[in-house]
């Protein structure tokens, strides 16, 4: 849970800490039972007026963390007269559509779309032209997503998003092939300073609706930095980000850039976790001053990392089951450039067909000298583990 690093980040500057859950109890401790763990005050509310009459006086900073928290993080910043993001545009930084619609107003390239409820999927396929990809409104980390190669394809569509909402609306596009690159982003009074970006790497050429296999760190020098810096930058201007981290999503093909998702949030799939590791970024103490309204020199500070950076998704690509081991993960933590090993199961836990990131076996993050001994030791990992299920 990434409320967790915060609240850290929080205790080392001695603050007290007030956790605002915007999802309901029930629905939280099915995806960790101690996600409570270390609270000192608890609010649960969706509505930032309710949140903010619940809320003890003199509340100095409110910090989005995950997606469901945006707006309403977001809304109770203004409320509370705090720095933050605008509301006016909040919510173009979460729903699929108001993102999309915000994209055609400001010129900046995205796929052909259409908004279509469950039952005409399949028809607004058609009209888009396949392949092409579903996703639900307010979903996160691929949960829903569904590379449709035809009609028959959208009878695949889960009714329940990631937060317990349910999928009514969906956004269905044409498929963009081409490179997937994550491009990290700091801002500071309205000026910006792209971070990283990291590659989305596939096992093959396919069409895909899951993009987590290979995560590797991407250099200034990449061919095409400096087109996806142009356009982030544009971007994060035209959705009005103001304040903090941003998360943002895009496909490079011969016609340039094209926007997939904008989130104003730190990155997910820890690559925060590497930031830590390998360079100045101090992910949440930074994110924490800047809400606080205190300058971070993120904006101008040397931001160079001291390796080639590189994330290993381990799937599990063959059938659902009890977990009964994943073997090869102690021979792993003991190989030179890795970095930590982050398994999502336990033994016991039933384990799914790897649909998106949520489901996801395990994390390892490596890192090497250079890119070839880094995609060495990416490929090492990969056949260094099995998983056992019964």
């Amino acid at each position: 849970m990434t409320g967790q690093p915060f609240k850290e980040a929080c205790r080392r500057r001695a603050l007290p800490i007030v956790s605002l859950y915007t999802l309901d109890d029930a629905l939280l401790s099915s995806y960790d039972r101690t996600y409570r763990q270390g609270d000192e005050r608890v609010v649960h509310a969706a509505d930032a007026g309710e949140a903010a009459r619940r809320l003890p006086p003199a509340v100095r900073a409110v910090i989005p963390t995950t997606e469901p928290s945006v707006e309403t993080g977001d809304a109770l910043g203004e409320l509370l007269a705090l720095p933050g993001n605008p509301v006016a545009t909040s919510m173009a930084r979460r729903s699929k559509s108001a993102m999309r619609e915000r994209a055609v107003r400001a010129g900046l390239r995205i796929p052909r779309f259409e908004i279509a409820s469950r039952r005409d999927v399949a028809a607004a396929a058609r009209r888009t032209g396949f392949p092409a990809i579903a996703k639900p409104q307010r979903g996160a980390g691929s949960h829903g997503v569904v590379v449709l190669s035809d009609a028959d394809s959208a009878g695949q569509l889960v009714r329940q998003d990631l937060f317990g909402g349910t999928n009514e609306n969906w956004l269905v596009e044409e498929y963009i092939r081409g490179r997937e690159i994550a491009v990290n982003g700091f801002s500071e009074g309205g000026r910006h300073r792209v971070l990283d970006m990291w590659e989305y790497r596939q096992p093959n050429d396919a069409d895909y609706d899951q993009p987590y296999w290979d995560l590797v760190h991407l250099t200034p020098e990449d061919p095409d930095w400096a087109a996806a810096e142009r356009f982030v930058l544009e971007a994060l201007d035209a959705y009005q980000v103001q304040l903090g981290p941003s998360h943002t999503e895009i496909k490079i093909d011969r016609s340039g850039p094209c926007l997939i998702e904008l989130a104003s949030r730190l990155p997910g799939a820890h690559m925060t976790d590497h930031w830590t590791l390998h360079s100045a970024i101090r992910p949440y103490d930074d994110t924490l001053s800047a809400y606080l309204g205190e300058s971070t020199g993120l904006l101008t500070k040397d931001l160079s990392f001291d390796a080639s950076l590189g994330i290993c998704c381990l799937r599990n690509e063959d059938r659902p089951g009890v977990l009964v081991e994943m073997r090869g993960l102690d021979g792993l933590r003991a190989m030179p450039g890795v970095d930590a090993v982050i398994p999502s199961y336990a033994p016991g836990d039933f384990v799914p067909v790897t649909r998106d990131l949520g489901s996801l076996t395990a994390f390892v993050l490596v890192h090497g000298r250079d890119a070839e001994e880094r995609d060495t030791l990416l490929c090492t990992v990969r056949h260094s583990v099995r998983l056992e299920l019964k």
